[in-house]
C-alpha cells in the first residue's frame, strides 16, 4: 500500500513530531539544482537539511529511506498527496484540506513534493518549531493564489475548511457546535483585518497575519496550540495521524 512505510514511521513517532513558507530564495535555487528523481542524498544536501530543519542526520536518512520506499520516483504528485490524506482520514473535507496543505509543502510550485520539501514541511510544523515559524508556514496554506497577500475571501475559505476538518476528527457528522466554531473562527479572522490601522484593510501581509493571529487567542490556539492549550479542536491535535501535517 502506498505510503505504508511513512504511515508506520509516523505511528511510532507521534509524540515527537507535530502542524502548520517562504524558505530563503537561495535555498530554493540550491534545491532546484538537485535532480528531483535522485535516489541518493549527497553530503551537501544532508548538510543543508541539517541547517534548516530540526532533524538529526540519522533521522534525515531514515525519513529519506521511507520516502523513497513509498515514492520510488523521488517525488509525490498532488494527486498522490491527496489520495494519501483521504486514505488516512476518509472524511468529506479531507480532499479540500489536503489541497490547501499541499500548497504549503510545494515550495518551488512544481505541483509535486520532493523529499527536501517534504522534510522541510515536517520540520516547519513540528512541536519544536516556534509559533512564528508555524504561522509563516501556515501563511502559505492561506495564500491560495500565491501572490504573497491574504484576502478576506482566502482567509474565510481556508479557516472554514480547517475548522470543519478538525471537527470531523472528533465526530462523524457536523453539528451545531461545528457551525458555532466556524462562525467564531471566521469572525476572529475578519477582526485581524479590521484591526489594521488606516483605511479598510482587504489584504494582509505575512507580518500582519502573524501578528494578528498571535494577538487573537482563539486563532492562536486553533493554528498554533501549546501543550497546555491543546483541547482536541486544533489542527495539530486533530491531524496527528496525518504524516504531512503533523506527527505529534
Amino acid at each position: 500500500m502506498i505510503y505504508h512505510g511513512i504511515k508506520n514511521t509516523i505511528s511510532s513517532h507521534r509524540r515527537r513530531y507535530g502542524l502548520m513558507n517562504k524558505i530563503g530564495t537561495g535555498f530554493r535555487r540550491v534545491f532546484r539544482r538537485f535532480g528531483r528523481s535522485s535516489k541518493l542524498l549527497s553530503e551537501m544536501e544532508i548538510q543543508i537539511l541539517l541547517s534548516i530543519t530540526n532533524f538529526t542526520r540519522e533521522e534525515i536518512l531514515q525519513w529519506h529511506e521511507k520516502f523513497l520506499a513509498d515514492c520510488p520516483h523521488g517525488y509525490m504528485t498532488r494527486k498522490e498527496f491527496i489520495l494519501m490524506y483521504k486514505s488516512l482520514c476518509p472524511t468529506d473535507d479531507a480532499e479540500r484540506f489536503a489541497g490547501h496543505i499541499f500548497r504549503a509543502f510545494d515550495i518551488d510550485k512544481s505541483n509535486t513534493i520532493d523529499f527536501r520539501e517534504f522534510l522541510i514541511g515536517l520540520s516547519m510544523t513540528s512541536t519544536t518549531s516556534s509559533p512564528q515559524t508555524k504561522l509563516r508556514w501556515i501563511f502559505q496554506v492561506f495564500d491560495i493564489d500565491g501572490n504573497g497577500l491574504l484576502t478576506r475571501k482566502e482567509c474565510l475559505e481556508v479557516i472554514d475548511i480547517i475548522v470543519r476538518f478538525n471537527q470531523t476528527q472528533l465526530t462523524d457528522e457536523e453539528d451545531h457546535e461545528t457551525e458555532r466554531l466556524v462562525h467564531s473562527a471566521k469572525r476572529s479572522m475578519m477582526k485581524i483585518f479590521d484591526n489594521i490601522s488606516g483605511d479598510r484593510c482587504n489584504a494582509l501581509t505575512m507580518t500582519q497575519f502573524i501578528e494578528g493571529c498571535q494577538k487573537d487567542e482563539f486563532i492562536s490556539k486553533l493554528l498554533t496550540p501549546t501543550p497546555e492549550s491543546e483541547n482536541g479542536s486544533t489542527i495539530i491535535q486533530n491531524t496527528e495521524n496525518i504524516p504531512i501535517v503533523n506527527e505529534s
